[in-house]
């Protein structure tokens, strides 16, 4: 009886940790949304400004030319001329860039080509016996510290999974909740219970070698991509199938474990077969902006759709 009650006492200390580790992230990433907010507000009441100013001065340069015989409807249809004009500088795409203000957001390119190499614009599937694992292997995994290492580990193998309000998410009523999992193998064992066409795979052997072996290939670089982008997964198909996956994850070496953890749990979702979401919300949206960026349910939804042979380039979430 006292063993029960000490892994019980651990279970709930490990459920707690947890907690509190997304309560944190989940505040560092609010953080950085108000300061965002709060400096495209100053750009615009600048760029406003400045239109307001040049509007000044042009009506001065008009009084100084001696144009005060104008009509009042000729130098409104001027003025309105002028303000279209102005109003391109606040329609400014640098403001919608995060980038502009010193934080990149994480960026996804993903591309399925066959062996051949054309490119297929469509979700593709692993074929597995039912219980088969995918190798992981972790190439220049030596580079990544203890925390870093641990949040990779906890995104491919990791079975907990927590609740989510749908209303504060607004993807629902209040009180209605959605479940969210922190690491694949939770959230493909859990897709794994609908039966589908192709067994899906939930089980994960992770390796570190510098040989090549795996079936998904993890490549840790210092690097900075050319295009900006923060994950990169590349699949090769042969007759239909996945047969081998590579991920490449840019800048680690200043990606907190959180930040890390977030893009590779998109990039691995790519390696297992999903294709982007058109939801902005979406850990699989191109742009990863969600403030709780963990494996949905209808990210699993996926999966079972994809699995039972749906090779779809789209998806729709019911919530």
């Amino acid at each position: 009886m006292g063993i029960s009650t000490s892994n019980n006492d651990c279970d709930k200390n490990n459920y707690l940790d947890t907690l509190i580790s997304i309560e944190t992230q989940q505040t560092k990433l609010l953080q950085t949304k108000a300061y965002l907010l709060e400096r495209e507000l100053a750009k615009t009441n600048s760029l406003i400004n400045n239109s307001n100013q040049k509007n000044k001065t042009f009506y001065k340069i008009l009084k100084n030319n001696k144009l005060k015989s104008i009509s009042n409807k000729h130098f409104l249809i001027l003025s309105s001329m002028i303000l279209v004009f102005l109003s391109g500088n606040l329609i400014d795409v640098d403001s919608f860039v995060l980038d502009s203000y010193g934080i990149t957001p994480m960026t996804s390119k993903f591309v399925i080509e066959n062996l051949r190499g054309d490119t297929i614009d469509t979700m593709k599937s692993w074929r597995l016996l039912s219980e088969d694992s995918l190798n992981v292997n972790l190439l220049n995994g030596d580079m990544l510290t203890e925390e870093q290492h641990s949040a990779v580990t906890k995104v491919i193998m990791s079975t907990e999974s927590i609740q989510l309000d749908d209303f504060i998410l607004n993807k629902g009523q209040l009180g209605s909740e959605s479940t969210y999992y922190l690491g694949w193998a939770g959230a493909m064992s859990e897709a794994k219970k609908t039966n589908t066409v192709y067994s899906i795979p939930a089980n994960y052997t992770i390796t570190q070698s510098s040989n090549g072996e795996g079936d998904i290939m993890i490549n840790f670089s210092n690097l900075i991509d050319v295009d900006g982008f923060s994950g990169y997964t590349r699949s090769v198909l042969s007759d239909g199938e996945i047969l081998k996956a590579h991920i490449t994850i840019y800048d680690v070496e200043n990606l907190e474990p959180s930040e890390l953890a977030t893009i590779l749990r998109h990039e691995f979702g790519h390696a297992l077969g999903l294709g982007h979401s058109s939801d902005p919300e979406d850990l699989m949206a191109p742009a990863i902006l969600t403030d709780f960026p963990y494996i949905s349910e209808c990210n699993v939804d996926a999966m079972t759709i994809l699995y039972d042979g749906n090779e779809s380039n789209k998806v729709v979430c019911e919530k």
